[in-house]
C-alpha cells in the first residue's frame, strides 16, 4: 500500500450482516422450491441449500469474515468520526 500511498479509512466487519442477508436468501431459496426443483434436479436443490445453510453457520459461529475496507489515495481525511450517520433518518 506504501508505494501506491493508499491509506487506509475505515474496516467493518460485516460477518453477522451477511448471516442475516444470507438466511433471508435461504427463505426465499425454500419459498421458491416448487419453482427451482422444476428448473434443476435434485442434487443442484440439495448443494445450493447445504451451501446457503453451512454459510450462514459459519458467519454466525465467525468461521467466516467479510470485511469493508474503504481506502484512499493520499492523504484525504474526510470521514465521518462515526457510522451514525448510516442509521439515522
Amino acid at each position: 500500500m506504501r508505494d501506491i500511498r493508499f491509506s487506509v479509512l475505515d474496516v467493518e466487519n460485516l460477518r453477522l450482516h451477511y448471516a442475516k442477508t444470507l438466511t433471508h436468501w435461504l427463505a426465499r431459496y425454500e419459498a421458491a422450491n416448487a419453482s427451482v426443483t422444476e428448473m434443476f434436479d435434485d442434487t443442484f436443490v440439495r448443494a445450493w441449500r447445504l451451501y446457503l445453510s453451512s454459510s450462514i453457520a459459519c458467519f454466525l459461529s465467525g468461521g467466516l469474515q467479510l470485511f469493508q475496507v474503504v481506502f484512499a489515495r493520499g492523504e484525504k481525511n474526510a470521514v465521518p468520526w462515526s457510522r451514525q450517520h448510516l442509521y439515522t433518518q
